[in-house]
């Protein structure tokens, strides 16, 4: 199942606009763009925001949070 950016914010609480900023940063990246230029996260997408939001609450900055869940031996 894919999820559109909206209802990926609605989920997680977290808006639009930072999603699209994780996505340039790559830190969050969709599964796939459509044609139309709409971005689609997958389960293993939003396993990964949850990951991200998860360090961003113990105060972790964007740059050590993509260090640390792009390392191979990070462990969920």
């Amino acid at each position: 199942m894919a999820y559109t950016v909206r209802s990926v914010s609605e989920l997680a609480s977290a808006s639009v606009r930072t999603l699209h900023y994780y996505d340039a940063i790559g830190l969050l990246q969709p599964a796939q763009k459509t044609k139309a230029g709409y971005r689609l996260y997958t389960q293993r997408g939003l396993e990964r925001l949850q990951q991200i939001l998860f360090f961003r609450e113990l105060g972790f900055g964007l740059r050590r949070i993509n260090v640390i869940v792009d390392n191979p031996g990070f462990d969920r």
